[in-house]
């Protein structure tokens, strides 16, 4: 299985410290790269916590070293002024050179309506900003002279990275549906999504292919790394906590929500009309490696070529632990 597994802490779960042990855990066992989301606020109010990515980074690169790293995802352009961001992953790729991936996106209002002026943009005008804020990223951290930038959603005279990138840093976006894989292949270096085998299949890839053709790449070029939820351990206790903490991301309804709150009260009543087995098909839950080994093996299939595997259920390290032991040793 020619696949890619990395790990990811989400960035919510645990305090900072706590994930950063996590990653090592992770590490230690066989997981070959450490991700972690990027959020203001969580996506659902039962979730306790959401440090700071980019610090937190610091810190990681210094105590696992040798590994990439990556955000799974930030939105570069809102809460984040483009400069600014240019300028905190120059530092971390300069001082642990070509470890550093940008997976981005182009956020949901619970993390990003807050610093917006003016009423939340649609997803077609954030795209467009993002695709800017691509042009800008490059520009700063590959030329070594003072630039102006005059686009359509930022202004800036006379910047300069002094402190800049020693290595390429590559770009993973964000992309389900067909026109945000279509941009992945024709904006950015890869993509990154969090669905199912069988839309990446048959949505992600050939939208993805339609972008690089446009650029004159093709998929061989290209890493498709997808998200992954694993929760390994005894089924019933697992979803029994998911109901009890209302663990469900109602992504399909509420991206202009921006009160965790709010979404957390539909992802109550969502898991309240869900069976217990769908609860377990849904967030991966199972006391069976194989099932899980099955799982990377669609992935595969489908064309992915890195995992990031996470659990936001019952005890992470019992998942690390099977991998190691069960999964790892079985798929090499």
């Amino acid at each position: 299985m020619d696949l890619e597994i990395h790990y990811n802490v989400y960035g919510c779960f645990r305090e900072p410290r706590a994930d950063v042990e996590l990653a090592k855990a992770a590490v230690d066992a066989g997981f070959e790269g450490i991700w972690i989301g990027d959020h203001f606020l969580p996506w659902i109010d039962s979730r306790p916590y959401t440090h700071h990515a980019f610090p937190w980074f610091g810190t990681l690169m210094s105590e696992v070293p040798d590994v990439p790293v990556g955000t799974s995802v930030t939105c570069p352009m809102i809460r984040y002024r483009p400069p600014l961001l240019a300028q905190a992953i120059a530092t971390l790729d300069n001082m642990y050179p070509g470890r550093f991936n940008l997976g981005i996106g182009t956020g949901e209002a619970l993390n990003e309506a807050p610093f917006y002026d003016g009423d939340w943009p649609g997803w077609h005008e954030r795209a467009e900003m993002m695709v800017e804020t691509i042009d800008l990223l490059r520009k700063l951290w590959n030329v070594d002279r003072y630039v102006d930038h005059h686009g359509e959603y930022f202004d800036y005279d006379r910047l300069k990275l002094y402190t800049r990138t020693r290595e390429h840093v590559p770009i993973h976006w964000a992309g389900w549906g067909p026109t945000s894989c279509r941009y992945a292949g024709k904006y950015a270096d890869h993509l990154i999504t969090a669905t199912s085998a069988e839309q990446i299949a048959e949505t992600v890839i050939p939208n993805l292919e339609e972008g690089l053709d446009e650029r004159g790449r093709s998929l061989d070029d290209v890493d498709v790394t997808s998200e992954m939820g694993v929760n390994i351990g005894d089924p019933a206790s697992l979803v029994a906590e998911i109901r009890d903490r209302g663990e469900l991301i109602p992504a399909d309804t509420e991206l202009n929500n921006p009160d965790p709150r709010s979404i957390q009260r539909v992802a109550d009543n969502r898991l309240a009309a869900m069976s217990d087995e769908e609860i377990a098909d849904h967030h991966n839950v199972t006391d069976d490696p194989g099932d899980v080994i099955e799982e990377l093996q669609r992935m595969a299939d489908a064309g992915v070529t890195r995992v990031l595997i996470g659990s936001h259920s019952g005890d992470p390290y019992e998942t690390i632990e099977a991998f190691e032991t069960e999964i790892f040793p079985s798929i090499e």
